[in-house]
């Protein structure tokens, strides 16, 4: 447990004077202690106070990975402010909306976002005051640095918004949903249940920390005291590399960069002895992926399903049940909801419970739960019910407490009347040799409304086509569920998560 700590500035002060020398943060061989972190972190709380910038204003960070994200946190926290990390991946405009809709006082901006940036937010008529992060204009050391390093004493409370996160979502502008102190630190709990309370513990985060699982991931390592170890660009090499070298322990990341590291010849000569577990969680997961994951880690697999709305992982998958003798079936479920949590599957139309194993709206009570969207209040009355549920526009079902989700509600391809959910779809092409991945989605129909459409990454090597993949399809699955056009990819598009975007594939045929 976190005793009495309630806070995320009251963890790190706790850390910084109980384990000052204790390790807390390598990012590409740089790395802080939990002292040095709390120091540099003061000293930026005073820096922004300085700025006019105190309790409930919004800062923001757009940078890849690394410690400059941990130090204004932190100090944003100080200072009673609460620091928003924009996806660096979205374009200059997509931004600089981030950046007008929450209202940031003050923007911590790596020089390579920055020339485009300046351009959309003129055009947009809005100023925030940048600070450079990197590169030959860089001033982010010298502001903070001259100030004192006296701890300004702000504190918060449990209810108090801690993160901003903004969605990444599939369709539509990205909403800012506030995570309060009391929602993260259930997150804390439930995750020290599962993985363990360990400060040897050594954290391989291989998400970007704009996302909920890399942000929230890393924050309940060092709630613990452990190490967090991560890289500012993505490169499996140095991942496969880093694991043995600095004893990685544990590792979190999504579907899609496990079977990116399983396609790296490497990781069939790597020694992943210190490996304790690997958590995943973002989209959906091929069988055959989890099935090469377990054999070539030799390590517990964890699955998880939640949202940035939930504080990130509401249910889990324990590695007793990545069984793939005993348990095949298990290997397409998310797990069974922690405890604490509740999970109805919901009718959409009628908002009537459905029965169990039959498919519906997910929807989840948990105390991991945000506060609401930031100034956004018919979405959030939509979202955030006032009895505590929280709709996730998720469709699943539910089957001896086992929760399995089929599709975003918004995805559902609806052809002649019939309903298609693109997983069950994704399901059945996924077991075709020759195919190494496959999305489904829908394009018109003059006859029926809409038919299936199905993208395919095929395996290395491999020839097949499209007559023989619906003929394939045509073998398992119900004629209206089947393929009527095979797209074949190098890559999909995704979203920070992991995601396809399958908006983004339909969009040429409609």
């Amino acid at each position: 447990m976190l005793g009495e700590l309630t806070s995320l500035e009251d963890m790190l002060r706790a850390h910084g004077r109980e384990r000052p020398d204790a390790p807390m943060a390598n990012y590409d061989g740089a790395m802080v202690t939990y002292g040095q972190m709390d120091e540099r972190s003061n000293r930026i709380a005073n820096a922004l106070l300085a700025e006019g910038v105190g309790r409930d204003c919004r800062i923001a960070l757009i940078d890849k990975n690394g410690l400059p994200l941990f130090e204004t946190l932190f100090g944003a926290r100080k200072a009673g402010a609460v620091q928003i990390a924009v996806n660096w991946r979205l374009s200059a405009e997509e931004m600089a909306y981030v950046l007008a809709d929450s209202e940031a006082r003050l923007a911590f901006v790596s020089s390579e976002f920055l020339p485009g940036l300046k351009k959309e937010c003129a055009a947009r008529g809005i100023s925030p005051r940048f600070i450079v992060l990197d590169g030959d204009d860089a001033d982010y050391r010298d502001w903070y640095r001259r100030f004192d390093h006296g701890d300004p004493g702000e504190r918060s409370e449990p209810d108090d918004v801690a993160l901003q996160l903004y969605t990444s979502g599939t369709t539509g502008r990205p909403k800012g949903a506030m995570l309060m102190n009391r929602s993260i630190f259930a997150f804390f709990d439930a995750a020290g249940d599962i993985f363990g309370r360990d400060p040897c513990f050594r954290h391989l985060n291989c998400l970007p920390l704009f996302h909920v699982g890399g942000i929230n991931w890393s924050l309940q390592a060092m709630a613990y005291g452990s190490e967090i170890i991560g890289f500012r660009d993505f490169d499996p090499h140095r991942i496969i590399r880093a694991i043995p070298e600095l004893g990685a322990t544990h590792l979190m990341t999504v579907p899609a960069v496990i079977q990116i590291l399983l396609e790296t010849p490497q990781v069939r000569e790597t020694d992943f002895s210190s490996l304790q577990g690997i958590c995943y969680g973002g989209s959906i997961i091929p069988v055959h992926v989890l099935e090469d994951a377990i054999q070539t880690f030799g390590c517990g697999l964890y699955g998880m399903y939640g949202s940035t709305e939930l504080s990130f992982g509401n249910t889990l998958l324990g590695p007793e049940d990545h069984d793939a003798v005993n348990k095949p079936h298990l290997l397409t479920s998310c797990g069974r909801p922690f405890p604490g949590t509740e999970v109805r599957i919901i009718d959409p139309a009628s908002l009537a419970d459905v029965a169990e194993g039959d498919a519906g709206e997910i929807w989840i009570r948990s105390p991991q739960r945000a506060k609401a969207y930031w100034k956004q209040p018919e979405a959030s009355a939509e979202t955030f019910l006032a009895d505590g549920w929280y709709r996730s526009g998720d469709i699943g079902r539910m089957v001896d407490g086992y929760l399995y989700i089929s599709d975003r509600l918004n995805d559902m391809i609806i052809s002649g009347g019939e309903n298609v959910y693109p997983a069950e779809v994704e399901r059945v092409v996924n077991t075709h040799p020759d195919v190494l991945e496959a999305a489904a989605f829908a394009i018109p129909h003059p006859k029926w409304g809409e038919a299936v459409a199905c993208a395919i990454r095929p395996r290395p090597g491999c020839e097949t086509d499209e007559k023989a993949l619906i003929a394939y399809s045509r073998e398992r699955l119900a004629h209206y569920k089947c393929p009527a056009k095979i797209v074949f990819m190098d890559d999909f598009p995704r979203t920070a998560s992991g995601k396809v975007q399958r908006n983004v594939l339909k969009a040429p045929f409609w």
